[in-house]
């Protein structure tokens, strides 16, 4: 999702990327403070998109989507009455050697139905992401910057909307014994 040079998101990301305040004359970093209005704006989005790549979510468990290059697997792990927690991973197409370093991560995703939110919970299996957002000092041990959590969460919408407009719904076709 590509943002437009003159909105104040982009200004508030180049902030938080160099730590640079024009507003407090340049020199001192600012204090991060969350962006919450893009942040929800990222999980709103991402729940949505969620939704449309697995249609019938109540009685399915899994869904599987070519891609280009590869697979996406989405599956459920865990339903809950408000929530419920899916994991994303995609796969190299069989027999093409050397393209596996193009993989994202497995990625962790919780649904919260209430709010219409999805957020990322962990990333190639850890988590939770950002860490537990007091006390953050940098550089620490697993070095993740102070919007780690809103990072990924971006990813995930990027990665989203690449799946969804380039995906295609892996389906076997069976006509009488023989399959297409």
């Amino acid at each position: 999702m590509a943002v437009p040079a003159g909105t104040d998101r982009n200004k508030t990301a180049v902030q938080a990327r160099t730590g640079v305040n024009k507003e407090t004359g340049g020199g001192a970093k600012a204090r991060y403070r969350v962006d919450l209005p893009n942040y929800h704006a990222d999980c709103d989005a991402n729940y949505l998109r969620l939704c449309k790549l697995m249609p019938e979510l109540a009685s399915n468990q899994c869904w599987r989507y070519q891609v280009p290059g590869g697979f996406l697997e989405v599956a459920v792990l865990e339903r809950s009455r408000y929530t419920t927690e899916v994991s994303l991973q995609a796969s190299a197409e069989p027999g093409s050697r050397g393209r596996n370093w193009l993989r994202p991560p497995p990625i962790t995703v919780r649904l919260y139905h209430d709010a219409r939110m999805a957020e990322v919970v962990a990333v190639d299996g850890q988590g939770p992401v950002g860490g537990d957002g007091l006390n953050f000092s940098y550089p620490n041990p697993a070095m993740h910057n102070e919007d780690e959590r809103q990072q990924v969460n971006r990813y995930l919408s990027e990665w989203l909307a690449h799946c969804l407009a380039n995906g295609r719904v892996d389906v076997e076709l069976t006509f009488g014994d023989r399959r297409r």
